[in-house]
């Protein structure tokens, strides 16, 4: 229990380092087997899903896009407007993923924080349209 608290905390720490790596260079049509969005987040791809009150990460294999185990992966996100933090949630392993249950709220953005099973761990902003372009 305590290892979900860890990640959310560092989310509230670390957010500046995932936004930092966003020099609007993005791409917003990678898009997933799911039909998210497609960031590197710790080395591990991973495709970001959001709705109806879910928020779901899968895991990619690099080479083939197919969906990766999630056996042992932690992962959170923060919810970002801007520099303003809209709120945490902690995804758990549901079979292929890793779920959380709660609202995006209106116009945020998502900065998923995740630690694989080997121990790697890293950040990324998913840009959901926190920001007018």
């Amino acid at each position: 229990m305590l290892k979900p608290f860890l990640i959310a905390a560092s989310l509230c720490l670390l957010p500046a380092a995932a936004m930092a790596q966003d020099s609007h260079g993005h791409d917003h049509t990678a898009k997933g087997p799911h039909g998210g969005i497609v960031k590197e987040v710790g080395g591990q791809d991973a495709e970001l899903v959001v709705g109806d009150g879910t928020v779901t990460l899968y895991l990619l294999d690099g080479k083939t896009g197919a969906v990766a185990p999630v056996d042992g992966a932690q992962a959170s996100v923060l919810f970002t407007q801007g520099a303003a933090r809209k709120g945490t949630l902690v995804l758990q392993a549901a079979g292929d993923k890793l779920e959380g249950k709660g609202a995006v709220p209106d116009g945020a953005d998502i900065v998923v924080s995740l630690r694989t099973k080997a121990g790697k761990s890293g950040q990324a902003k998913f840009e959901l349209g926190g920001h007018g372009h």
